[in-house]
């Protein structure tokens, strides 16, 4: 399998490609700003050698290459056999021999004051003539030359032209006197200082793109060597089996929370994932724990009646007496309605527990209190059951369950205190948000809803209290866990609570949306459960 290439190559590459990229559009603006500029000074340079031809330049300077060099007689006839005349004569114009110093000294071709190079033209009734100073001498132009130079037209505007073995020249024409005047100046030193500029640019981005990709790579493997740090922790916590090693997992240290910021973010997010990793393992291990400790007692409890019911029919089956049998059977009955009890809480829990759906309707709480005081007065004679404060504020839940509640919670007073108990039940509206907060639930609510960040004015707490011995100290944070009893003996007598009530409440109160909790007192149990208001 072909290796993908690494970030820290990609980016490298890409910083030498954006670093080319903006040298080679430097160089193209350079260039051109340089070519225009010296353009613009070789146009001023041109505009001025075009007015000073048009005021000295002469056809007659021209030479004859007719004219015998070897004759001594130069007379006007034989100047007036120099000229070349188009229309009248149809002959081509003269092209002539170079003209060395000692030739014409009038003002026109090879003049004083004529630079290297200059291209001279003009044409007058027909007649053409025209030159190059080269070498400190004058070559006259051939016909084709002077053809192209003809077609320029004499407007007084730059323009560019190309002469067959004489270069590139930017020349002007215009018309001076009846005659056409054309100057010329060679662009091949604008070319040939384009062309070293291009070269020295170009040469000079090449090496700075190349020592760009290496210095990019350089830093950028610097800055991204965190992610090295948070590679190997992630490496870490996948080689480990969590299910056995939940705990100390490998974190990120500050070299990557402290680099760059995407970096940091990266390895924040890890640490904060290792962190929920590690709770969440936690709380599994507890879930697991209580699990193990339910299906216990769970069967512990349910193992103490059988062993019962299975000791009173064995007992029953013997040759006895008929009031021993009868004896028997009530325990028999008796142990069977206990385990009949204990496996409903336990389904009730189930049920709970899998977010089980509670209705949610408007409940007036007072009818129900008094029915349930009224069943505990029924029950336990010996306790003062009364209703407190309360308020005709209705709730919003499951009736059916809001009754469960209110029975455990006077069965639970009435199993724990001794004859003669008080036990008060008042419905109570939260007038502050401290008590709002003070009831939140301990985790979150199933079924229902929940109350949390509720208002304060839309909670309804119900309160029951006695002023009993109260819960021991040693069990008040685990009131409402499962098989938590005041009595923790195994051996209890039939009258006996199995440590389910509490925990059916506070599983019941969530899945409404509310609440229970275990209200701090001097004397006695207070416990308040907190629903919302209708």
């Amino acid at each position: 399998m072909t290796r993908r290439p690494s970030l820290a190559g990609r980016l490298s590459r890409a910083l030498a490609a954006c670093v080319a990229l903006a040298l080679i559009v430097m160089v193209v603006a350079s260039t051109l700003v340089m070519r225009s500029w010296m353009l613009a000074n070789m146009d001023s340079e041109l505009h001025r050698l075009s007015q000073r031809a048009g005021e000295r330049l002469d056809v007659a300077d021209a030479p004859d290459d007719e004219v015998d060099t070897d004759d001594d007689s130069d007379d006007d006839s034989d100047d007036d056999g120099a000229r070349t005349t188009l229309q009248s004569s149809g002959h081509a114009p003269r092209s002539g021999g170079p003209l060395v110093p000692g030739g014409p000294k009038r003002p026109g071709f090879g003049g004083s004051g004529i630079a290297e190079g200059t291209l001279q033209y003009v044409s007058e009734n027909g007649e053409l003539a025209g030159a190059v100073v080269s070498n400190f001498s004058v070559t006259y132009l051939n016909v084709p030359a002077l053809a192209i130079l003809a077609a320029v037209p004499a407007d007084g505007g730059m323009h560019t032209v190309r002469l067959k073995g004489m270069g590139t020249f930017r020349v002007t024409a215009r018309v001076v006197e009846g005659k056409t005047v054309l100057v010329g100046i060679p662009m091949d030193s604008i070319d040939d200082v384009v062309l070293m500029l291009v070269g020295v640019e170009v040469g000079l981005s090449l090496v700075v793109a190349i020592a760009a990709g290496f210095a990019g790579r350089a830093w950028v493997r610097r800055e991204l060597r965190p992610l090295g740090v948070v590679r190997a922790a992630a490496a870490d916590i996948a080689s480990r089996d969590l299910a056995d090693e939940s705990e100390n997992l490998t974190r990120v240290g500050e070299e990557a929370t402290a680099g760059p910021v995407e970096v940091a973010d990266v390895a924040g997010a890890l640490n904060s994932m290792i962190d929920a990793v590690e709770d969440g393992m936690e709380r599994r291990a507890r879930s697991e724990a209580k699990l193990r400790q339910f299906v216990a007692d769970a069967s512990h409890e349910l193992r103490t009646p059988l062993a019962s019911v299975q000791g009173y029919a064995q007992l029953a089956r013997r040759d006895i007496d008929e009031a021993s049998r009868t004896q028997a059977l009530e325990r028999i009955s008796s142990e069977g309605a206990r385990m009949a009890a204990l496996v409903e809480e336990m389904l009730t829990l189930a049920r709970l527990d899998g977010n089980r759906a509670l209705a949610c309707d408007r409940i007036d709480v007072i009818p129900l209190i008094l029915d349930a005081l009224s069943d505990a007065h029924v029950v336990a004679p010996d306790h003062a059951w009364e209703l407190g404060e309360a308020v005709d504020a209705p709730v919003l839940g499951d009736e059916s369950a809001l009754r469960q509640i209110l029975t455990n919670l006077l069965a639970n007073a009435r199993v724990h205190t001794p004859a003669g108990t008080r036990v008060v039940v008042s419905v109570l509206r939260n007038r502050d948000e401290a008590v709002a907060a003070s009831a939140a639930p301990r985790g979150p609510a199933k079924g229902g809803g929940s109350a949390t960040g509720a208002q304060a004015s839309s909670m309804i707490t119900i309160r029951v209290a006695d002023d009993g011995p109260g819960i021991p100290a040693d069990i008040r944070d685990r009131v409402f866990d499962r098989f938590v009893r005041g009595d923790s003996s195994r051996t209890r007598d039939g009258r006996g609570s199995s440590g389910l009530g509490m925990s059916i409440v506070e599983s019941l109160a969530r899945a409404m949306g509310g609440s229970v909790r275990l209200v701090d007192s001097e004397k006695g149990t207070v416990i308040d459960v907190t629903l919302p208001a209708a």
